[in-house]
C-alpha cells in the first residue's frame, strides 16, 4: 500500500537572493511520490530565475502569490498577509509548514500554530537582529519576538550555519536542541572555460577579475568592495572588478567608480540571470559582507572552481577554509588584504572544487530536510492554545 504524501507549505517573502535559491531548490527537487507541495510567496519581490522557473514550479508546487506579503513593517498590509496565510492553511490542512526568512517566518508561524499545525519549521536565512543597519532598541524587539515564536510556534529551527546558531543561542532565543544546522546545498555543474566567460564580460583573457554576484545593500557593504578595487587597481591596472547584482547603493558605488575615474577597471554589470555562468569567468570572488547566513555566491565560486576572498564574519567563516578554497579579511581596510587577494590567486582550482564537493551538495541539504519532513510529530513548547 503506497504511503500517504506528506502536504508540506512553504511560506517565504521575497522570491529573491539566497533564501529563494534555497526554496526555488527545495521545490524543484524534492521528491514529489513523497510530497504535495504549496507555496505562498510575495509577489513584490521576485528574480528572473524564479519567472523562469514558473513552468517549471507549476509542474511540482500549487503556487499561491500574496499580494500583501511585504518586506518593510506594515500593520494593514501584515494583517491581511496573516488572514492570507491563515486562509490557506485551513484550507489545505498541511502536515508540515516551513517558513523561510523573517517576516514570512513571523506571519506563517502565528498562523500555522493558530491552526494547529503539528509540525512547523523556520530558516532565518541571516537573523534580522544581525543586520547592522538597525539601532539597539529595534535588535531588542527582533530577538524577542524571535524568542517568543521559537518557544510557543516552533518545532525546529534550520539555521544555515553554525554561526547563525550560535548567534541565536548567545541571545537566548531557546535551547540548543531546538535548533538543526542544514548547510545550503546545490547541484554540481560541469565547468565553463573561464576564457570564454570573460570574453563575453568584454574583457581581455589575461585580465585578474576580482568578482561578487549580490545586492547593492548595506549588508553586502559593496563600497567597501569599492575601496579594494581602487586599492589593487593602483597596485596593477591590470585588476577588473566585477558586481552582478542591483540594489539601493547602485547610484552610490557609481559615483565612487565616476570620481576615482575607475570606470575602465569596475564593472556594474546590474541584474543578471546568469551568475552562475559568469562567476567562472572570475579569478577570485570577493564578498564583503558585514553578517550572513550561509551565502549561496561564495558557494556557487567554490562549485566553479574560484577561490574566495571573504570577510571574516557569520556564515562567511564556515564556507572559506583558509589557505585551502580562500582566505578571510577583515571588514575595514589593511595592506594584508593585498597580500591575500595575491595568495588566493595562488591556490590550486582543483582543491577548491573539491571542497565544494564534500561540503555543499544538495542532496546532503534535501536529505536532513525531508528526513524532519517524514518524521512523526517532534516534541515541542506549548502552542498557542495551551499559552
Amino acid at each position: 500500500m503506497m504511503e500517504k504524501r506528506k502536504k508540506i507549505l512553504l511560506v517565504i517573502e521575497a522570491m529573491s537572493g539566497g533564501a529563494g535559491r534555497h526554496v526555488r531548490d527545495l521545490v524543484l527537487n524534492l521528491e514529489q511520490e513523497k510530497f504535495d507541495l504549496f507555496l505562498i510567496y510575495s509577489t513584490q519581490r521576485i528574480n528572473y530565475n524564479f519567472i523562469e522557473n514558473l513552468a517549471d514550479f507549476n509542474n511540482c508546487v500549487t503556487l499561491l502569490p500574496c499580494d500583501f506579503l511585504l518586506r518593510e513593517v506594515n500593520l494593514k498590509g501584515d494583517m491581511n498577509a496573516y488572514r492570507f496565510v491563515s486562509k490557506k492553511i485551513k484550507e489545505i490542512k498541511p502536515d508540515v509548514v516551513h517558513c523561510h526568512s523573517s517576516k514570512a517566518g513571523v506571519i506563517g508561524r502565528m498562523a500555522a500554530k493558530r491552526h494547529r499545525v503539528k509540525r512547523v519549521f523556520y530558516t532565518p536565512h541571516a537573523y534580522s537582529f544581525l543586520a547592522p543597519e538597525f539601532g539597539i532598541k529595534k535588535k531588542k524587539l527582533f530577538i524577542a519576538i524571535e524568542k517568543f515564536l521559537s518557544h510557543h510556534a516552533t518545532t525546529k529551527t534550520f539555521c544555515v550555519s553554525k554561526g547563525e546558531k550560535q548567534a541565536a543561542l548567545d541571545v537566548g532565543i531557546d535551547k540548543a536542541e531546538k535548533f538543526e544546522i542544514i548547510y545550503n546545498g546545490l547541484p554540481d555543474l560541469p565547468l565553463v572555460d573561464k576564457s570564454s566567460v570573460k570574453a563575453q564580460l568584454g574583457l581581455d583573457e589575461t585580465a585578474i577579475v576580482i568578482g561578487n554576484n549580490a545586492r547593492l545593500s548595506e549588508q553586502k557593504n559593496p563600497l567597501f568592495f569599492m575601496m579594494i578595487a581602487q586599492k589593487m587597481i593602483e597596485q596593477d591596472p591590470n585588476f577588473h572588478f566585477v558586481w552582478a547584482g542591483e540594489g539601493q547603493l547602485f547610484q552610490n558605488c557609481q559615483t565612487f567608480i565616476e570620481e576615482k575615474k575607475l570606470d575602465e577597471n569596475i564593472h556594474l554589470l546590474g541584474n543578471r540571470n546568469d551568475s552562475e555562468f559568469i562567476v567562472t569567468g572570475y579569478d577570485v570572488f570577493l564578498t564583503t559582507s558585514q553578517y550572513e547566513g550561509l551565502p549561496y555566491a561564495p558557494i556557487e565560486a567554490m562549485r566553479a572552481s574560484v577561490p574566495i576572498i571573504a570577510t571574516d564574519v557569520v556564515g562567511n567563516r564556515e564556507i572559506v577554509k583558509n589557505g585551502v578554497n580562500g582566505y578571510l579579511i577583515e571588514s575595514e581596510w589593511s595592506d594584508n588584504i593585498i597580500e591575500k587577494l595575491n595568495q588566493a590567486l595562488t591556490l590550486n582550482p582543483l582543491a577548491v572544487n573539491k571542497n565544494f564537493k564534500d561540503r555543499f551538495s544538495i542532496e546532503t541539504m534535501l536529505e536532513q530536510i525531508e528526513t524532519f519532513y517524514l518524521a512523526e510529530q517532534i516534541k515541542s513548547r506549548r502552542t498557542f492554545d495551551e499559552y
